[in-house]
């Protein structure tokens, strides 16, 4: 009897695997393109026994991601030649089941990136040049000077670095196992859900 148990058990696990491929994307041009949307990703690195994180914007060149890390940090003490993973996020939101017709559960639905790889940290001429190449990325409005007086002051503070990319994917849960309908509504709940609560957080941000 408890061998059938163990049995169901499995049956029953197996119909819900992680993550599923209608969830998963794995298209490089895809993923690339996300983290040129969103480019401020979690660093994750371990060391003695302990977890760190940093949040740090990335910049994609020659299938390498590059960013910089204040000397100050306490990732910067052994960010160099350590193994990371990199989390990119886009919106997310509580999927209610009063917004739909069919018989459904709660869910969240949520767009992120996982990039697991190796830091090396970089040369200042490099870290210059990466501090321009983001800043052309993320701003029509003004460029940034290689001759810049901040820059020399800057780069004494911050270490630049790259990630050689092993592995990566994209997490975009938006109800795909569902009818076209019902994956149109819940992409436009997410919307919705994202500017009202950023618009509360803001409002209820104090100087």
């Amino acid at each position: 009897m408890n061998k059938i148990v163990i049995l169901k058990n499995k049956l029953t696990l197996g119909v819900m695997s992680y993550m599923p491929n209608h969830f998963t994307e794995t298209d490089w041009t895809k993923i690339k393109g996300f983290i040129e949307l969103f480019p401020l990703a979690t660093l994750i690195t371990s060391f003695g026994n302990e977890i760190f994180t940093s949040h740090i914007p990335f910049v994609i060149s020659e299938g390498k991601l590059l960013g910089h890390i204040n000397k100050d940090n306490p990732q910067f003490k052994h960010l160099d030649k350590s193994k990371v993973e990199l989390i990119f996020h886009a919106g997310d939101a509580y999927i209610s089941p009063s917004e739909f017709d069919t018989d459904e559960l709660p869910t969240f639905n949520y767009a992120k990136v996982h990039i697991k790889g190796k830091a090396s940290y970089i040369d200042e001429s490099r870290l210059i040049k990466s501090l321009v190449d983001m800043t052309d990325q993320m701003d029509n409005n003004f460029k940034l000077e290689y001759s810049h007086p901040k820059i020399d002051m800057l780069k004494h503070f911050i270490q630049g670095f790259e990630i050689f990319v092993d592995d990566f994917h994209g997490r975009f849960k938006m109800s795909q196992d569902k009818s076209k309908a019902h994956f149109e509504k819940a992409k436009s709940l997410v919307k919705e859900s994202q500017a009202k609560r950023i618009s509360y957080f803001l409002n209820n941000l104090n100087f």
